[in-house]
């Protein structure tokens, strides 16, 4: 999540959360503020949706699937209905099933359609399989195109890269990479598409799929600043920060025309939020320096593009070594987003909340 954080996502699709019904926890970003999930009735399955707190979306209409696997959203954004279409198809009979789920999609969809998710096929063989080969029939396949075609959409990635081959999944049983993950947008809206790319299998075993498109007029939400907690707990940090403030004072309270201390301290609360941000600036590019030294530069995309080709062991060898350190990197935002979860358990006390009151509630539900 926070390597999708770091490119601006303003719209998320989640598989596979294993979400169970009544027990879907909140979710870690806060810079999503909408948050719609389709759960299932055991640990498994089940798909979300966040949405930016920027991308001021209404929501008009839903409809969830009950064995977890879809999750439709109607809107409105910057006065453009849209909707947003989310699945995760089964490993077998996934043709029939997705041919089917499109047709409910048709009859529910209203305006600029986004349909991403995880189809478990490559529509293509030739062109989505390193192997050139599909386990799904010819005849399956088609079946399928023709339904994407009554909907409406195309293949985002696929409209600007014709003959690109790049995969989104890697079988360590067939030793082949196969493109699994799509994103699909209506046809009158395809000008609108800046960019479309396929990013690395990092942390999950499936690679991310990037849809970069515009929406003319769109409004902003609101934006509050926050002290960065992790810069004034590392004590490697206290010197300068103590130098920056004892210089502060020794400048604005000597000399006879040294203001009142009212004065003196007001402007020193404001003056002394801009160095945290200003070393915290600092350590964010370090950070994302080094996570794009390990995914772009020299490591993992090389690696993964030099797997693809020659699937070699000590290839796959390094590559599993790059994914590691960039999950160590990663660590370091992990600790951050845990601090301030504290902050805020710690900051609401003993007041009644929405986590009280169900747990309160199911005390009552609970048989003596």
């Amino acid at each position: 999540m926070a390597l999708l954080q770091r490119d601006k996502v303003s719209i998320m699709f989640f598989q596979e959360t294993h979400f169970k019904e009544g027990k879907i926890p909140k979710m870690p970003l806060r810079r999503f503020s909408q948050w719609f999930h389709c759960p299932y009735s055991s640990a498994s399955r089940g798909v979300s949706i966040g949405i930016h707190k920027q991308l001021l979306f209404r929501l008009t209409d839903t409809s969830v699937d009950p064995d977890g696997r879809f999750l439709f959203l109607k809107g409105i954004i910057a006065d453009t209905p849209v909707t947003l279409a989310n699945i995760y198809a089964p490993n077998r009979i996934q043709v029939p099933w997705l041919i089917q789920t499109l047709a409910l999609l048709t009859s529910f969809k209203e305006g600029l359609v986004l349909l991403g998710g995880n189809f478990n096929v490559a529509l293509e063989p030739l062109l989505d399989s390193s192997n050139g080969r599909s386990a799904v029939t010819h005849t399956y396949l088609q079946g399928l195109r023709v339904s994407l075609q009554k909907l409406g959409v195309v293949d985002a990635w696929r409209t600007l890269h014709p003959t690109g081959r790049d995969y989104t999944f890697f079988s360590t049983a067939k030793s082949s990479y196969h493109r699994l993950d799509y994103l699909f947008m209506s046809c009158t809206y395809s000008q609108r598409v800046f960019h479309a790319h396929i990013g690395n299998i990092t942390l999950s075993d499936h690679a991310p799929v990037f849809l970069r498109i515009t929406l003319q007029d769109l409004p902003k939400g609101e934006w509050n600043w926050w002290v960065n907690d992790t810069i004034i707990m590392d004590t490697s940090h206290t010197p300068k920060l103590s130098s920056f403030l004892k210089e502060f004072f020794d400048i604005n309270t000597s000399g006879p025309d040294a203001p009142s201390p009212s004065v003196i301290w007001e402007s020193h609360k404001v003056t002394k939020r801009g160095e945290p941000i200003a070393l915290g600036t600092h350590i964010k590019k370090k950070r994302n320096q080094e996570i794009a030294d390990l995914m772009v530069m020299a490591k993992i995309q090389k690696l993964e593009i030099q797997h693809k080709r020659s699937q070699a062991l000590d290839c796959a060898s390094a590559l599993a070594e790059a994914q590691s350190k960039l999950k160590n990197v990663l660590n370091v935002t992990s600790a951050k987003t845990l601090l301030r979860a504290k902050f805020r358990s710690y900051a609401h006390g003993d007041k009644g909340n929405r986590l009280m009151c169900a747990l309160v509630q199911n005390k009552k539900l609970t048989p003596s």
